[in-house]
């Protein structure tokens, strides 16, 4: 079971790999929004607490900016969430869990992996993988898309078998932080997903990365046992809650 110092400090690794566009500092918080792609990218990332600012005014605060985006406001919620009663206090102005929630998993050790020659690597985002992300996520905005793929610090890679499979790395601070992975319906069960995470394992390898981090829903059996096989374990998970309309 991880500390929620152990919670923090990965949600804080979560909030670098995958970085929205528009974020607003508010006492700790951080407001993302990314014109509605992905969840984490259009959360409140509530992870830390100045305390300058009483609970409710910041809730109140957070709910305008999204609502000025003509967005409803959303939470997303780990045991690391500040300030200590901040679920209470959603959940006594009417917020309601939204979708499954989402297990985050980290090989302590890198797991050792050779990459694939049938996957492309590029650490340029190309219009081809780009094109696979819209679909996978059935968004159109390429702006916003490009800017939420590149905006990490560290350095990033893009995976891609075709135009069946995708997976972005990035590596920072000796981790290996592994998301938008997907693989077309009518490939699945070939082994694309294992060759696209074998062969960004195998470039962090290269870099010196020590660990790895992905995120995916709790209830994905089939993902969560490819992960484990290759070595990740559970750390935590987080959920979203949505304000009522």
């Amino acid at each position: 079971m991880q500390s929620q110092t152990d919670v923090a400090r990965l949600e804080e690794l979560g909030y670098e790999l995958w970085r929205a566009p528009v974020v607003e500092e508010l006492d700790g918080w951080r407001l993302r929004f990314a014109h509605g792609l992905t969840g984490r990218a259009n959360a409140v990332w509530p992870n830390a607490d100045l305390g300058t600012l009483p609970l409710d005014e910041k809730i109140a605060r957070a709910e305008r900016f999204y609502r000025d985006r003509d967005f409803p406001p959303r939470f997303q919620l780990t045991d690391a969430a500040r300030p200590a009663g901040l679920a209470a206090a959603l959940d006594a102005r009417g917020y309601q869990p939204r979708g499954e929630p989402v297990a985050v998993e980290i090989a302590e050790a890198l797991p050792r992996a050779v990459a694939h020659d049938e996957v492309e690597v590029d650490e340029r985002l190309d219009n081809a993988l780009l094109e696979l992300f819209l679909d996978a996520r059935r968004f159109s905005n390429r702006d916003v898309a490009r800017t939420l793929l590149t905006g990490s610090p560290g350095r990033i890679t893009f995976a891609r078998i075709g135009d069946v499979a995708i997976g972005r790395g990035v590596a920072l601070d000796g981790w290996l932080g592994v998301t938008s992975m997907w693989t077309a319906p009518a490939a699945r069960r070939r082994g694309c997903a294992r060759a696209i995470l074998d062969t960004l394992l195998a470039w962090a390898g290269r870099l010196g990365c020590e660990r790895a981090l992905l995120q995916v829903e709790s209830t994905n059996r089939g993902a969560r046992a490819l992960y484990e096989q290759v070595g990740f374990r559970p750390s935590h998970e987080y959920r979203y809650v949505l304000a009522p309309e």
